[in-house]
């Protein structure tokens, strides 16, 4: 395996009404009852080591939610895997960024949803924008690269540009801009979730910055979507497969308790569970590779929807994930991918 993304806790410190973990997750003061302890985390470790792991993505819940993370980090370190951290940086102090220099992290990525209080706190709860912005003077105090992520949704699409000067003047490695989900579904989904327009305006605004900004400052594959909306004939992908799993690229989860599965999003779908099986065993193992045959089957085959699609070789059949969150099924549309490409959304 080449990278894995370690969702080391469930629990968080905020309810972020976007977060697709939003029915999962644990308050900070609650005892993790599925969640490995320290030591099998430094044995989790070492399996990456063995398995010959390059980079490890560190995410939640809040990872700075474990009082023990820094142990985690400096293991990671010593190995010297490629290791970044997903966090919201509201815990994070002069303290806590001194220590995760020591660590040899390679980037800390921080979620915010605007350039300001009112719209970040709107989404991430009241005083977040403050903390988070406070966490990262502290990364950039003792020279710890940062990112900074917004996921866009009806209550910031607007803020883009914005946001990208905010993210530029604060001194972040890039700026990062993906569209919400809205699988699983919060009791807020109704009130993010874009329309046909305001995914249109998105997409306009990501590639206007692409354009005002240094090469490489803007992370974001939003305004592809500008392909589904623009008139004409659309150039077919070069196969009919879907557009690939993390698993074709060698690339695999594991969750708190374990488990490891082909992404966060599919939760269920166990392929194992790394304190009973080697990281390096678990592609033998016999739900691996019954789901990896059915990631070969290709748009065509995989349900009648896709397959009479004229669209089906734009799209490839979208996110694998997104599918199995809506309909229960990796061979399903991906609902959000299929609505773009049909122009089928509506305010």
């Amino acid at each position: 395996m080449r990278t894995i993304v370690w969702e080391v806790t469930v629990r968080c410190n905020l309810r972020c009404k976007h977060c697709f973990l939003y029915n999962e997750l644990e308050s900070p003061s609650t005892e993790p009852v599925h969640e490995l302890s320290t030591e099998h985390c430094l044995r989790v470790v070492e399996q990456f080591e063995e398995a010959n792991v390059f980079q490890v993505s560190i995410l939640g819940g809040e990872p700075f939610c474990r009082p023990d993370i820094m142990v985690i980090l400096q293991h990671l370190g010593e190995k010297r895997f490629w290791t970044t951290v997903e966090t919201n940086g509201t815990l994070i102090d002069r303290d806590t960024a001194r220590d995760l220099a020591d660590t040899g992290i390679k980037r800390i990525n921080v979620s915010l949803e605007g350039p300001d209080a009112k719209i970040n706190d709107a989404i991430r709860g009241k005083g977040s924008f403050q903390k988070a912005v406070q966490g990262i003077k502290c990364l950039r105090e003792f020279g710890i690269p940062f990112c900074i992520g917004m996921t866009v949704n009806k209550l910031n699409y607007q803020e883009i540009e914005r946001m990208a000067v905010f993210c530029s003047n604060i001194g972040a490695e890039f700026a990062s801009f993906g569209l919400y989900d809205e699988f699983p579904p919060t009791p807020f989904s109704a009130s993010l979730s874009l329309g046909r327009e305001e995914i249109l305006v998105a997409a306009r605004d990501v590639s206007k910055i692409k354009e005002d900004f240094p090469k490489g400052f803007i992370s974001s594959n939003i305004n592809r979507n500008l392909a589904f909306f623009a008139p004409g004939p659309k150039t077919p992908i070069k196969d009919e497969r879907f557009i690939r799993c993390g698993l074709w690229s060698k690339h695999l989860s594991i969750l708190s308790n374990g488990n490891v599965v082909p992404c966060t999003y599919m939760r269920n779908i166990a392929l194992g569970n790394i304190m009973e099986t080697h990281l390096s065993e678990i592609p033998e193992l016999p739900a691996f590779r019954k789901f990896k045959e059915l990631l070969s089957i290709t748009v065509n085959e995989a349900n009648e929807k896709c397959a009479a699609c004229e669209w089906k070789y734009l799209c490839g059949g979208g996110c694998r994930g997104q599918a199995y969150l809506k309909y229960g099924s990796i061979l399903a549309p991906d609902a959000r991918k299929c609505l773009l490409a049909r122009g089928e959304i509506c305010d």
